[in-house]
């Protein structure tokens, strides 16, 4: 090695923009990243992670008996759920970390497509969309805070369009999704 300092100084650039490069193409236009929801001491804790693979994997087994599900699932990125049981353990945080998620979504673009809020701590739920166009949705981002004492978290990347999210809520017994169809229905019906 002629000039070491070069060739470090050459390394550690390389590295730098191998590590950018990953990282740029690792952020899907719809991904949230909620981070590590802590469980409850004693409670429900559920975690589903669906990666690109894992969505092609279940669109080929879909394709035989459900070939309009596979078609939706074929469009898909990926699925993150949390459904995590609240105590007093991490009642605070995952309700502050909750939050969080959907002030950052209101800073960043996104679509606030359903809000409800009942009264005398009923269900708190929110759902945000990241559009591209009139017809296609990047991104679905589901919060919920139940009154049965659970959080829920739900991203769905991928291209969907206004017709899907019905479909979604029908075969997954999404009652939030439900009330984005519900919301989809009456501006179609507004516009006729």
């Amino acid at each position: 090695m002629k000039n070491p300092v070069r060739f470090t100084l050459a390394a550690a650039t390389l590295s730098l923009a191998l590590v950018t490069i990953t990282s740029a193409s690792e952020i899907e236009t719809g991904a949230i990243d909620i981070g590590q929801l802590m469980p409850a001491a004693k409670g429900q804790f559920v975690e589903i992670n669906l990666s690109p693979a894992m969505l092609k994997f279940a669109a080929r087994i879909a394709a035989r008996q459900e070939p309009e599900t596979a078609e939706l699932i074929r469009n898909l990125k990926s699925i993150r759920v949390n459904v995590v049981g609240l105590d007093d353990s991490n009642r605070s945080a995952t309700i502050e970390k909750i939050e969080g998620v959907r002030r950052k979504l209101e800073t960043q673009g996104w679509t606030k497509m359903v809000t409800v809020r009942e009264k005398n701590d009923g269900d708190n739920v929110d759902v945000h969309v990241m559009q591209r166009g009139e017809e296609a949705i990047d991104g679905l981002v589901v919060t919920v805070l139940d009154k049965k004492g659970e959080a829920v978290f739900v991203n769905i990347v991928g291209n969907i369009n206004a017709d899907q999210i019905a479909q979604i809520a029908e075969k997954f017994d999404l009652e939030p999704l439900r009330k984005v169809h519900l919301k989809i229905e009456g501006r179609k019906k507004k516009e006729v």
